[in-house]
């Protein structure tokens, strides 16, 4: 593969990974300018601020009781809980804005495509404004208040479910999985576009790693699963002298390309086998359409659900993750093979 094909590779990779890899963030005395979070946590603590905006990509952000962001606070398919001040806006694109009991919105509430939940006491300013709800309905927390309240005694017992609670808790239960389900349609279809680029570029080194997955996958998981293990201890440990800074971030990097690299061989790999033993004349590329496409929603999917799809996600990104970095690295990021012949079988 020429050099520049590698490159233009590893950068597309490279952007891919630091939106969809999570991190927590908490934040640390005053943050000057603005804050962007791409699929992670951040919690702004009491007693903090930010001075600038807040920006939150597929995320979730809380702002505490008695912090502060002196801006505006901007979330794009995600969630934000606040319970401090806010200076600025709040806009919400496709995701939800809860508002905490002592929120105080100097500005405008505004929900295009998400919603607005707001408890007892939070101050907006400016005005509110849901784009989502039909002609004439009242917001969310108006329509609540007006269910009927649970009565106390035996009918409160608490294995006895409140109704009141369960519709509210429904319809935002119903906006959070349309949300998610349309983020693992658009995360497929960016891998399944980025796989066939990788299948166009570099089909020599995209099978080298699905070879080493076919003939090796125990080991390919063990080797990834101890890759993992032992590279984060040490980032951090590196992380925390100034001097070797740039060399964990160098690990972190190596270790997000060589897993995505991975998991399109994988999903390569999957899509063959498939369509071979569906008895189904096809090309590499289609393969790898069809096999990242089942990879990336077996992993996304399941999200849609709380809980046990929470679960099943997890084990599905850690299994097929391992197994995907560890045959990477076997191959030496595909360029050699690993082993040069499969074995052949006892007699």
């Amino acid at each position: 593969m020429n050099r520049k094909p590698r490159l233009l590779l590893l950068g597309l990779l490279l952007a891919l990974t630091i939106l969809l890899i999570p991190h927590i963030t908490f934040a640390q005395g005053p943050t000057p300018g603005d804050k962007v979070i791409f699929g992670g946590t951040f919690t702004l603590t009491s007693g903090q601020s930010i001075e600038g905006d807040l920006v939150i990509f597929g995320g979730m952000a809380t702002v505490q009781q008695n912090a502060e962001v002196d801006g505006d606070v901007v979330i794009i398919g995600g969630t934000a809980t606040i319970d401090g001040q806010v200076d600025g806006d709040v806009v919400a694109l496709g995701g939800t804005i809860h508002l905490g009991s002592h929120a105080e919105i100097h500005g405008d509430a505004t929900a295009i495509g998400g919603i607005i939940q707001r408890e007892p006491g939070a101050q907006v300013h400016g005005n509110i404004v849901e784009t989502d709800q039909a002609p004439g309905a009242l917001p969310l927390p108006d329509r609540l208040n007006q269910l009927p309240e649970q009565p106390e005694g035996p009918q409160a017992f608490p294995f006895i479910p409140d109704m009141s609670n369960n519709v509210g808790r429904s319809l935002g239960w119903l906006e959070r999985a349309m949300l998610r389900g349309l983020s693992a349609i658009t995360w497929t279809a960016i891998l399944a576009a980025l796989g066939i680029f990788l299948i166009l570029i570099a089909p020599q080194a995209t099978e080298r790693v699905a070879k080493g997955i076919q003939y090796n996958l125990v080991l390919s998981f063990v080797v990834g699963l101890l890759t993992t293990v032992i590279l984060f201890p040490m980032a951090i440990i590196m992380a925390l002298t100034l001097c070797l800074l740039p060399l964990a971030f160098t690990l972190i990097l190596a270790w997000l390309i060589a897993l995505f690299f991975g998991w399109l061989a994988l999903g390569w790999l999957l899509g063959r086998e498939l369509l071979r033993a569906l008895q189904v004349e096809s090309t590499p590329l289609w393969e790898s359409l069809v096999g990242v496409t089942i990879l990336t929603l077996l992993w996304k999917l399941p999200t849609i659900f709380p809980c046990v799809g929470q679960v099943i996600s997890f084990l599905v990104l850690f299994v097929a993750g391992n197994i995907a970095l560890g045959a990477v690295i076997l191959t030496r990021f595909g360029t050699r093979d690993y082993p040069a012949t499969p074995a052949a079988p006892p007699p």
